[in-house]
């Protein structure tokens, strides 16, 4: 029975041995190109202003949606091949809308660089810096195509296209040029607001914001005798009155948009003269501007 333990243990040694063989003999795959960043030693203008920009704030910037496009040889009709990647601007583990995008690119360097230099005047400084996207997509135009289909259809078709202003995706955010050109200040004020609304703002960050009008919002009441009731009870901006008794209370995503203008556009003076008769309203609005500085927003 001890020369039966001695083998076993011999046994297990040598498999021990031939095991860290095995190991120390794998070879690493070659690291993988980052097809976000210029390639690397490209002089080109393009590249070098991709580049720099990345020095400059750490994020990429891109000029066209293909990442890669490599020739590696031809069909047996001589027929070139290549091997593509494309930036897939909609993919989201987690998203269900179907949406295609076309763009329209930048002709050329000098665009390009104007593009660059927009960016930098009028997106960038309304952006926290930790939420910088991965990459920047400039194009000249930004369409976004819907697919359509009827409830339970196995089919269905692609709209005919709308210009869009700028789109938020996984892998980078892509922003309409010509629009940003035309609308300046406007355009980057809807960003931030749907960054706030749609990624900084969640609903525990908003649970007591919302928790005065929690029985209200979406409804039709009949609870108080006049507007001034309403607005020291509930504190919700968002509302139709008829004059007499009715009240038509909007969801709470209305009540939260009506503050946002308050606060991004608007004077907090002003609006704490026409509300001082309102502690509800004001400790609301001072609650939500606490939210956005602590989240890094200029307001």
């Amino acid at each position: 029975m001890r020369k039966l333990h001695t083998y076993i243990l011999y046994g297990i040694i040598l498999l021990g041995c031939f095991s860290c063989k095995k190991e120390d003999d794998l070879i690493p795959n070659a690291p993988q190109p980052n097809l976000f960043a210029p390639a690397e030693g490209a002089t080109d203008p393009t590249s070098q202003l991709r580049r720099k920009f990345y020095e400059e704030t750490g994020v990429y910037l891109l000029f066209t949606d293909t990442l890669k496009n490599e020739y590696y040889g031809t069909d047996v009709y001589g027929n070139p091949l290549y091997t593509t990647e494309l930036l897939d601007l909609s993919y989201g583990i987690n998203s269900s809308a179907l949406w295609k995008f076309g763009f329209e690119y930048l002709s050329d360097y000098g665009k390009q660089q104007s593009a660059v230099e927009l960016l930098k005047k009028q997106i960038l400084p309304v952006l926290p810096k930790n939420y910088y996207p991965y990459s920047f997509l400039l194009i000249d135009n930004l369409i976004a195509y819907t697919w359509w289909s009827e409830e339970g259809a196995t089919d269905g078709y692609w709209d005919s296209g709308s210009d869009q202003d700028f789109y938020f995706g996984t892998r980078a955010m892509a922003i309409n040029i010509s629009m940003l050109e035309n609308e300046g200040e406007a355009f980057a004020k809807r960003i931030l607001n749907r960054l706030i609304r749609d990624y900084y703002l969640t609903a525990e960050k908003l649970q007591e914001f919302y928790a005065p009008g929690n029985n209200y919002y979406g409804k039709y009441i009949y609870d108080f005798w006049s507007e001034e009731d309403f607005l020291r009870a509930t504190g919700i901006l968002a509302y139709y009155y008829d004059g007499w008794e009715e009240f038509e209370v909007y969801g709470s995503e209305s009540d939260l948009v009506k503050y946002l203008e308050f606060i991004l556009d608007g004077s907090e003076e002003d609006f704490k003269a026409e509300y001082a008769d309102y502690p509800l309203v004001l400790k609301k609005y001072d609650m939500l501007k606490q939210l956005l500085v602590e989240g890094g927003f200029a307001v």
